[in-house]
C-alpha cells in the first residue's frame, strides 16, 4: 500500500465500472463509470450503483494466485498444488509446500484484491451523497469491506485497517491488532444488517443480503472465539445471527449433494453468498475479467475433448488420497462429489459406449507425479455446456461458493456446542439434520447414522465436537476452509509436521507473508509476518 493515495488525481476508472462487477448479468452490463472524474461522481443514485458494482469486482480476481479456494486447500492435508511438474506455477507450489518467501504472486494477489475491495468500499461508505436506495448500497459496501478484512485476517494475520481513501505522505501503515480488526468487522456487519435486503430480484442475484451478513457475522464470531482461547461467551454471540439465518426460511439444504456444484447450479437454495462469474464478457484478462479463470487451473490435465461434460485444464489443487479415505463408509455421496477418479471419468464412462464410439482418454502421466495420488478436483472444474463468448480459458463458468447453508448448520452447531449455554442437544439436532440429507443408509440399517451412532461405532469419535470436526472437513472438502479450520484449532503445525512437508514448516507459516512489494511501498513500516 502506498503511503500517498490521491483520489483527486485519479480517474474514476480506479473504480473500473460495472463492466467488472461481480453480480448478475444486468448488474455486469450497466454503463461503465470511466467517463467521470471524482469531482462529478458519487452525486446520483446511478453513480453510486456503478461504484457499488465496481466494489464487488475485486472479489472475483481469482487466477490461481488469488484463489481463496486453492489457498485454503493446498496448504492443508486435503490437497496438493498439482500442475504439470513440481515447478509448474512455482509461486503456488511454494505456498503449498511452505517454502514461499515474501516475493510471491500469491501474496501480491491475495493482498491486492482485498485492499482494492476495501478501497472501493470506502469510496462508497464515505460519500456524502445519501438517498433511500444508497442506504442499501452503503450497507452492501460495509459487508464487502468486512468480508475483505475477514479474508485478510485469515490469510495474513492482523493487517492494516484502512477507512480512508487519501493519506498524507507521512502516514505510516502498520498492522492493527487482531482484536481491533474483529471489532471493526463486527461493527461493519451490525451497521449493515438493518439496511440490507432479504432478497434481490433475478437481475441482481449475487448481491449481498441480510442473510449473508448474518452468516458472516456468525462465522467471524466462531473464528474470534477460537483465537481467544475458545471463549464460550464469544461462541455464544454467534448463535443469534446464525439462528436468524436458519429461521428466515430463505434457504434450504439441497436435496442432492452430488448436484451442488454441477453445471447450472449456481445460486441454488444453499447459496447464502456466492461470488458471481459470467461466461459472456469476452474478457482477455487472466485475473480481472468477468469469467472464472481459476477453473482452467482446476480442470483435468490431459483429458481429451471427447468427454461430453469437461474441458481439459491444468490440473491444480489435487485432492489427496488421505482425504478420500477420510470419508466414512456411509459418506460416499459427499466423497464422490469432492473428487474425480480415473474409474469415473474414463473406465465407467467408456463402458457405456459401443465399441465403434469415440472413447475418452485421460493422460495421467501429464500430471506432476510428485502430487498425483489418483484424484482430481470436482467441485471446481472446467465444465462444458455454457455459452461462452471469447476465449474459453478466460470466460469459464462456476460461481465461488463463499458461504453455503450447509456450513451455516455446522457453524450454528459449533456455537451451541461451545457457547456458554452448551446446548449439546441442539448441536446434535443440526448435525443430524445435515447428515440425513448427505449420507446413505447402510445395508441392514433402518436409518442414517446419527451423531450418537457415530460415537458408539467409531473410536475416532469420543465427543460431539469430534463429529463436528469430521462434518466440517467432509461437508466443505475442496471449498477452501480446511486450512483455516486447522489454524484456528491450532492443529496446523501437528498436521503439517506429520505429513510430507515437515522439514519446511515454521510456526510463522500459519500465515503467508505480506509481499516485498507492499513492504517497500509502505516505506518499511509493514513487516512480512505479524508479531503475535
Amino acid at each position: 500500500m502506498k503511503a500517498k493515495i490521491d483520489i483527486k488525481r485519479l480517474l474514476i476508472l480506479l473504480v473500473v465500472g460495472v463492466a467488472l462487477a461481480s453480480c448478475a448479468e444486468s448488474f455486469l452490463e450497466s454503463d461503465p463509470v470511466n467517463a467521470y472524474t471524482e469531482e462529478t461522481f458519487y452525486k446520483t443514485d446511478e453513480q453510486m450503483y456503478a461504484a457499488l458494482a465496481a466494489a464487488y469486482a475485486p472479489l472475483r480476481w481469482n487466477s490461481i494466485w488469488g484463489s481463496t479456494v486453492a489457498l485454503g486447500e493446498i496448504r492443508s492435508d486435503n490437497a496438493a498444488a498439482g500442475g504439470g511438474s513440481p515447478t509448474d506455477n512455482l509461486d503456488v507450489q511454494s505456498v503449498g509446500n511452505f517454502t514461499n518467501t515474501e516475493v510471491n504472486q500469491v501474496s501480491d494477489d491475495q493482498w491486492g484484491k482485498n485492499y482494492a475491495c476495501i478501497y472501493r468500499a470506502n469510496l462508497i461508505i464515505n460519500s456524502e451523497y445519501n438517498s433511500d436506495i444508497t442506504k442499501v448500497y452503503k450497507a452492501e459496501a460495509k459487508f464487502l469491506r468486512a468480508w475483505a478484512y475477514f479474508d485478510l485476517l485469515r490469510i495474513f494475520g492482523p493487517c492494516v485497517l484502512s477507512t480512508e481513501t487519501l493519506y498524507s505522505e507521512e502516514h505510516s501503515f502498520e498492522r492493527s491488532t487482531r482484536a481491533e480488526i474483529y471489532a471493526f468487522i463486527e461493527k461493519d456487519l451490525k451497521e449493515a444488517i438493518p439496511d440490507l435486503k432479504e432478497v434481490h430480484d433475478n437481475a441482481n442475484i449475487g448481491r449481498v443480503t441480510v442473510g449473508a451478513a448474518r452468516a458472516l457475522l456468525g462465522k467471524m464470531y466462531i473464528y474470534q472465539a477460537s483465537w481467544n482461547n475458545n471463549d464460550p461467551a464469544i461462541f455464544e454471540k454467534a448463535i443469534a445471527p446464525l439462528q436468524a439465518v436458519v429461521d428466515s426460511g430463505k434457504y434450504s439444504l439441497f436435496d442432492d449433494y452430488s448436484q451442488l456444484f454441477r453445471p447450472f447450479q449456481e445460486n441454488n437454495s444453499e447459496s447464502v453468498f456466492e461470488i458471481q462469474y459470467s461466461t459472456l464478457g469476452d474478457n482477455a484478462d487472466n485475473n480481472q475479467g468477468t469469467g472464472n479463470h481459476f477453473m482452467n487451473h482446476y480442470g483435468l490435465r490431459g483429458l481429451d475433448n471427447n468427454h461430453p461434460e469437461l474441458y481439459s485444464g491444468w490440473g491444480f489443487c489435487l485432492p489427496r488420497k488421505a482425504l478420500w479415505d477420510y470419508f466414512l463408509e456411509d459418506d460416499t455421496i459427499r466423497r464422490n462429489a469432492s473428487a474425480y477418479t480415473y474409474k469415473e471419468v474414463v473406465t465407467d464412462y467408456n463402458a457405456t459406449k459401443p465399441a465403434s464410439a469415440k472413447k475418452v482418454t485421460w493422460e495421467l502421466a501429464r500430471y506432476n507425479q510428485d502430487a498425483w495420488e489418483g484424484f482430481a478436483s470436482k467441485k471446481y472444474t472446467k465444465w462444458k455446456g455454457y455459452t461462452i463468448i471469447g476465449a474459453v480459458n478466460r470466460n469459464l463458468p462456476g460461481n465461488l461458493r463463499v458461504i453455503r447453508y450447509g456450513e451455516v448448520y455446522l457453524l450454528l452447531a459449533e456455537a451451541y456446542l461451545r457457547g456458554t449455554s452448551h446446548n449439546e442437544a441442539k448441536a446434535k439436532e443440526l448435525i443430524n439434520t445435515l447428515r440425513e440429507k448427505r449420507v446413505v443408509v447402510m445395508p441392514g440399517e433402518s436409518s442414517f447414522r446419527t451423531v450418537d451412532d457415530l460415537i458408539a461405532k467409531y473410536s475416532q469419535f469420543s465427543s460431539v465436537l469430534d463429529v463436528l470436526w469430521y462434518e466440517r472437513r467432509v461437508e466443505l472438502a475442496g471449498e477452501g476452509d480446511r486450512w483455516h479450520d486447522l489454524v484456528r484449532r491450532q492443529e496446523a503445525a501437528s498436521v503439517i509436521t506429520a505429513g510430507s512437508y515437515a522439514s519446511n514448516w515454521d510456526d510463522k507459516d500459519v500465515y503467508i507473508p505480506i509481499s516485498l512489494k507492499e513492504i517497500g511501498a509502505s516505506g518499511g513500516s509493514l513487516k512480512a509476518y505479524p508479531e503475535e
